[in-house]
């Protein structure tokens, strides 16, 4: 609750320093929770690595941005200790191989929670040098879908999805558009789902195998799925169609937005391959007794990103 609300009050303020200092809160709230579920002190001192050197450069380039006015430089020091926690290409090898190691619930934190105030702090930043926004995002597009091919462990699926993800709210937030914080909430209600279903019903528990026989679990899965992946008509679609309008309609760069667009449909390819695997390939194992009634409680919850989609199109 204390990250929750931490996370979000810097919404609301402009000064750098003190959105720097509730960040820190966070990194440290994160960090001893991190204790609390896990026994792996290796990664833990991982993470806490490298955030105190993204917090070094993160408060360096602050505190002499105060001293130098709109300096370039600076911000570029700036951006780039966003980039290493947000673990965005190229400072992206640490947070797959911590996420294969991260429970569900932590996993879910790490790609939603702990993004909030680096990807505000993004929008805030001055950066007139477009060339890099564009090298970031073809990176942020080709990279993770290539390295996810041969991947079979779910947890670093999630991860490289959601470094995917990032190149399309990037790409939001140099439109000096507010969009981005609507497709970060569908982003995050859509990741929720999908893991609250897959740590109650305890699915991909060995690698990709799914463990249930029931067939409405299996479908509701099967949707969500197809949601965080963004096939229509699902609402992480229509998110993604509205970002290539604005873009589109803003800039003249038809290049990047094929780039992104087929990087999509190859983690696309990735979820439906994954899909196959297992459904069809393996052995189903139930564990569930007597689901009907905890099912129905939780459908509501589960299926609300999905329905977004049918009210966008009422839209």
């Amino acid at each position: 609750m204390f990250l929750f609300i931490f996370s979000f009050m810097p919404l609301f303020i402009n000064d750098l320093m003190i959105i720097w200092f509730f960040l820190e809160i966070t990194n440290f709230l994160f960090i001893f929770l991190l204790n609390l579920f896990m026994n792996n002190k290796k990664i833990i001192f991982m993470y806490f690595l490298i955030q105190i050197i993204s917090s070094f450069f993160m408060i360096f380039s602050i505190s002499i941005n105060n001293l130098i006015l709109s300096n370039n430089y600076i911000y570029y020091i700036l951006f780039t200790s966003l980039l290493i926690k947000l673990s965005i290409p190229p400072f992206h090898f640490w947070f797959p191989l911590i996420s294969k190691f991260l429970p569900y619930n932590m996993l879910l934190t790490l790609t939603t929670i702990q993004k909030i105030i680096p990807f505000y702090i993004m929008s805030l930043i001055k950066l007139n040098n477009f060339f890099i926004i564009y090298f970031i995002l073809i990176l942020c597009s080709i990279i993770p879908p290539f390295l996810s091919l041969n991947i079979t462990n779910f947890k670093m699926i999630i991860a490289y999805s959601s470094i995917n993800q990032s190149s399309w709210m990037i790409l939001m937030i140099y439109m000096k558009t507010l969009s981005w914080l609507m497709y970060f909430i569908f982003y995050s209600f859509s990741l929720m789902s999908l893991i609250f279903i897959i740590s109650l019903f305890k699915m991909f528990k060995n690698s990709m195998t799914m463990m249930s026989n029931n067939i409405n679990l299996n479908l509701l899965f099967l949707f969500i799925l197809f949601n965080v992946s963004g096939m229509p008509p699902f609402s992480m679609f229509f998110m993604k169609w509205y970002s290539i309008f604005l873009f589109m309609k803003l800039n003249n760069l038809i290049m990047i937005m094929i780039i992104m667009m087929f990087s999509s449909l190859f983690m696309l390819f990735i979820y439906n391959n994954m899909l196959f695997h297992a459904l069809f390939l393996f052995k189903f194992e139930s564990k569930l007794i007597k689901l009907n009634y905890y099912y129905n409680n939780i459908s509501m919850f589960i299926l609300l990103p999905l329905s977004l989609s049918l009210i966008i199109l009422m839209i």
